[in-house]
């Protein structure tokens, strides 16, 4: 045994048991090895920093009770003979020593939480804002923010009855066409009248229907009907106003179906795809919902490296009716255990 490894061996035994380790030293020929006690039972061991590279460069020692000792690295070229005079256990030729931890004590560096979370903002998965068709008076706006209506329903009615006479004198005119190009088809077969005269009743004919084509959308744009069962977010006028064509009325969503949408890391994109499952804590009621990924944005933001998802919950239409759009909450994503490094 060397010189080294019998003062390494010689301070052990001051100690009731510690954790040491004498740092790799690269030149021949060891000085001494200085052990200096502290307290009653603990001592502090360093290797000169000239110690052979050949001898014992790592030593690895059992902790005594509320220690540990970790993260130990073994120089190369440990000796064999001298690892087994203290208690290190060297393969033939190892570059490192292997030293177990204490009871406890993970050394792998693996993650513990798998999970990630991110804000997320509640959106119905349905939803429109009806605007004006016409130019007119407002009749009549049965449902006010947060009813529920039917599909079907009549969500606003326009005070129509310039329109209705309109279309009225429209049908007429339009029929009045049609008996002049009969009568003049009749006097074509009597050969009473000139080709020319014929072709232009026929024209009349088709001017007239279109007018009151025209005249009969402009009354069915009278009557606003639900186009699916719902409640009213937001309604922006009052019976009896009158609005321009183009200008907004009323806001409706489907509350049968809630979406959640997200802006998460593109650095997710490499195990979130569409079908991955999450969870939603809503903070306004306090409940976590399960959702599924159904849309994926087709570009990142370069800026802040982040992309934005659109989730369906999955959950029934009973669990879901305290909801509303525009609720918030953090959505929870489970990141496959085979995606980390």
């Amino acid at each position: 045994m060397s010189a080294p490894a019998r003062a390494v061996l010689g301070g052990l035994a001051l100690v009731a048991g510690i954790g040491l380790a004498l740092p790799a030293a690269n030149a021949a020929g060891a000085s001494a090895v200085g052990v200096s006690p502290v307290g009653d039972n603990t001592a502090g061991v360093s290797a000169a920093p000239r110690a052979s590279a050949a001898d014992a460069s790592a030593v690895s020692v059992s902790a005594a009770a509320g220690f540990s000792a970790t993260g130990v690295s073994a120089a190369p070229r440990v000796s064999a003979a001298d690892a087994s005079a203290v208690g290190i256990s060297a393969a033939p030729s190892a570059n490192a020593v292997s030293v177990s931890a204490a009871p406890g004590l993970s050394t792998t560096g693996a993650r513990a939480d798998l999970g990630d979370s991110a804000r997320a903002q509640l959106v119905a998965a349905r939803r429109a804002v009806i605007s004006s068709g016409l130019s007119g008076r407002i009749d009549t706006l049965p449902f006010r923010e947060g009813d529920r209506f039917k599909k079907g329903e009549v969500l606003v009615a326009y005070d129509c009855a310039l329109n209705r006479a309109r279309l009225e004198r429209a049908v007429l005119a339009e029929s009045a066409a049609r008996k002049k190009q009969a009568v003049a088809e009749q006097l074509e077969t009597l050969k009473s009248i000139s080709r020319s005269d014929v072709e232009q009743a026929r024209a009349t004919v088709a001017v007239a229907r279109a007018e009151s084509n025209a005249e009969r959308v402009l009354v069915d744009r009278c009557t606003l009907t639900a186009p699916f069962a719902g409640r009213v977010g937001e309604t922006y006028v009052r019976a009896s106003e009158s609005v321009a064509e183009g200008e907004k009325l009323i806001s409706i969503y489907d509350d049968s179906a809630f979406e959640l949408e997200a802006i998460v890391p593109s650095r997710w994109l490499a195990w979130l795809k569409p079908g991955s499952p999450l969870r939603l804590t809503v903070d306004e009621t306090g409940r976590t919902y399960v959702a599924a990924v159904a849309n994926i944005a087709g570009a990142v933001d370069p800026v802040s490296q982040s992309v934005k998802i659109i989730g369906r919950l999955s959950d029934s239409p009973a669990a879901t009716q305290d909801l509303l759009p525009g609720m918030s909450g953090s959505v929870s994503v489970q990141a496959p255990t085979s995606s980390l490094p």
